[in-house]
């Protein structure tokens, strides 16, 4: 009987020793899994963990200049040098620049009225393989010129909206290391901040970079520029040359302009004032939308009625300015420019701030009726057909002494009675001095 239990009892045995290396095995072999996976995800770790890094922002001129941290509901005021961090944002207002150096000596200039947002700023924690740096602006024009990737691996800076993104890289093979700019624009003063409502303009200055949209990806070379509107859509290459006018051509009506009515020189109060209407028109088989300056001939009273914008930017290239605008005279009392010379049926004046700091207004005159017992000087007015539309440019680059910051510009007509339509007010500037910087 004891034989028997015995006999039996050996497969019972070895059984269960099997079972027990098998657990042991199987649960070696779970540590080793742990373990390696833990040491492929502390490798993984190792390589590729990131650390949030500081810069520096410096007043350029002007004193309105802001600071606003993550959590904090109020804006604070910048006075001096001040270190800033990953997620903090800046805004300046017309007339104020600043200076923000990165971490790695990386730069970038903001405008006058921006709003911009340091999104991401890191670099590798353990090894120095990467460092990554995002700027998204609200509004306004940056200006940033990228650091080598020096001691790093890889470097890589992007400014981003929401529909579309300016990249430029350095390492791995890839050599675009420069400087380029990005402008952000409501298509209004009215319009929300949603990209919807925004335009931007991306320009290479020094190097090369990717913008990248919904519909595509587009590589910009030096001295190119493209812009892209609210929908994502990119437009044609262009210099890079920079519009300081919003809306000229009056797509989103006077919503970007101010309209104004006052009495001419020291005339008095008039009885009835003249008006600012959008009228549609077709100029060169294209329709467009003009607006016409317009006072019926029923008061003596000469008036003003016109239209102005502030701009409050400062130029990249002082000698480098250029007007240009479509204008229509139907009609003007009196003829040319008046007994004094101070009615005409149309004004243009740029005002600005010279490079030695001065306040200087630069204006031109039109009519298209003459007065022989008055005649106008070639200095002081020009004479275009009467109905007719017509294209004006003006070469500023020669103006002494040169301008340094555009304040405003003003269009408006002056008289007993006028009709007058412009559109397509363009004033430009370089964003490239001789030497490509």
């Amino acid at each position: 009987m004891e034989t028997s239990l015995g006999h039996h009892s050996e497969p019972l045995v070895r059984r269960q020793m099997r079972r027990a290396w098998l657990a042991m095995a199987a649960g070696l072999l779970v540590l080793a899994a742990v373990l390696t996976g833990a040491t492929a995800l502390g490798t993984y770790y190792y390589r590729h963990a990131t650390q949030a890094e500081t810069a520096t922002v410096t007043i350029i001129s002007g004193t309105n200049a802001l600071l606003r941290s993550p959590g904090d509901e109020d804006w604070r005021y910048i006075t001096e040098t001040t270190t800033i961090s990953e997620g903090d944002e800046v805004s300046t207002t017309l007339g104020t620049v600043l200076w923000i150096t990165l971490f790695d000596g990386s730069t970038i200039e903001v405008s006058e009225d921006t709003v911009l947002k340091l999104a991401r700023t890191r670099s590798s924690r353990f090894l120095q393989s990467t460092k990554h740096v995002v700027l998204r602006p609200e509004r306004g024009t940056i200006y940033v010129a990228m650091a080598p990737h020096g001691e790093y691996r890889y470097s890589e800076l992007s400014v981003e909206l929401e529909n579309a993104s300016v990249t430029m890289t350095d390492g791995d093979g890839r050599t675009e290391v420069g400087s380029f700019l990005v402008e952000v624009q409501r298509v209004s003063a009215n319009a929300p901040i949603p990209s919807t409502y925004r335009w931007m303009r991306a320009a290479v200055l020094r190097g090369a970079a990717t913008l990248q949209t919904e519909s595509g990806a587009q590589r910009l070379l030096s001295d190119q520029q493209f812009r892209v509107d609210p929908s994502g859509v990119i437009g044609p290459v262009t210099s890079a040359v920079r519009e300081l006018i919003v809306d000229g051509s009056f797509e989103y009506g006077l919503s970007n302009w101010v309209e104004f009515h006052d009495a001419s020189g020291d005339s008095a109060a008039p009885t009835r004032a003249g008006s600012v209407e959008l009228v549609n028109e077709s100029l060169n088989g294209t329709s467009v939308v003009a607006a016409e300056l317009l006072r019926a001939a029923d008061d003596e009273t000469p008036a003003r009625t016109g239209i102005r914008q502030r701009i409050g930017q400062t130029l990249r290239v002082y000698s480098s300015v250029q007007l240009t605008f479509h204008i229509k005279i139907s009609a003007q009392t009196p003829l040319a420019g008046g007994a004094d010379l101070d009615q005409f049926p149309l004004v243009v004046e740029l005002n600005y701030i010279d490079i030695l700091g001065e306040e200087r207004q630069w204006s031109r005159r039109f009519y298209a009726l003459e007065d022989q017992s008055h005649p106008v000087p070639i200095e002081t007015g020009s004479r275009v057909d009467l109905d007719s539309w017509e294209y004006v440019i003006f070469d500023l680059r020669k103006l002494s002494p040169l301008p340094r910051q555009i304040t405003s510009v003003v269009v408006y007509a002056s008289g007993r009675s006028y009709q007058t339509s412009v559109t397509n007010i363009s004033l430009t500037s370089g964003e490239l001095g001789q030497s490509g910087q």
